[in-house]
């Protein structure tokens, strides 16, 4: 009986990951449709090459959230029976399948990486998810190439997850492990078009780099305005002298002029 409401895990996370951030913040903040802009991928990337860092940051917050909750809610209700782990990567997998290929988009979807990035986020290994999020983001500053980062981290955290099930060995570990093995490859297919263009020298740059310094050098900018210290007026005696020398003598001038 509890396999049915497996089953039920299914589908309920295809749908929740249907749900693109991308289209929605992009049609309400600019009332613009994602999909007809840049790339026209509605995903993390594309939303930080069209709109900037700010949209990008709240794609990845939703994609990752509406990922890794629904996993991590769904493993804590499987977990009495002790098939937490294989109840949240089942319902992580849906979601991302939602996500890639969302039947209300007409199967037109993202490529899943912010979805896989709260699915790991969520998950008992996320201070190493935490940490390779960080390193990926210093990796994409100085590589600029988001395809590469996106694979660098979901292959690192899939390895990490693989090496943990073989050790622990949970109940159905290896049909977990099969998840994580079929989200590897897929995220790898859903960014062949990426590598295709690499290695022809054509992929667009993220621009990260200059997104990130244009942010600092405004805040520089800012603190340098607000603080603008008055100039010190020194005058020496000398001048002083002079001064009062040509005053003098102006003075003289106008009494001679109305004498």
């Amino acid at each position: 009986m509890i396999y049915y409401w497996l089953i039920l895990v299914v589908v309920v996370s295809y749908f929740i990951g249907n749900i693109s951030f991308a289209r929605i913040f992009s049609k309400i903040l600019k009332n613009e449709d994602i999909t007809q802009k840049g790339s026209g991928n509605p995903g993390t990337m594309n939303m930080l090459r069209v709109y900037g860092l700010s949209f990008a940051i709240l794609t990845l917050l939703g994609d990752a959230l509406k990922s890794g909750i629904t996993a991590l809610v769904c493993g804590y209700l499987f977990a009495p029976y002790n098939l937490f782990e294989l109840a949240f990567f089942v319902s992580g997998t849906a979601i991302i399948l939602g996500h890639n290929f969302p039947v209300i988009y007409k199967f037109k979807g993202g490529k899943g990486v912010a979805s896989l990035f709260g699915m790991f986020m969520f998950s008992p290994l996320w201070y190493v998810s935490l940490i390779m999020f960080l390193i990926c983001g210093v990796f994409l500053y100085f590589v600029d190439y988001a395809f590469m980062a996106s694979m660098t981290f979901v292959f690192s955290l899939g390895i990490a997850w693989i090496v943990a099930l073989a050790i622990i060995q949970p109940m159905w570990w290896w049909i977990c492990i099969i998840l994580i093995v079929f989200n590897l490859l897929l995220c790898l297919f859903m960014h062949r078009s990426n590598l295709v263009r690499f290695f022809k020298g054509t992929e667009n740059p993220t621009f990260f780099r200059e997104k990130i310094n244009k942010i600092f050098k405004k805040k520089q900018s800012v603190e340098t305005n607000e603080v603008q210290p008055e100039k010190e007026i020194i005058i020496t005696e000398e001048e002083q002298h002079r001064v009062e020398q040509e005053n003098m003598k102006e003075n003289n001038s106008n009494a001679d002029k109305e004498l």
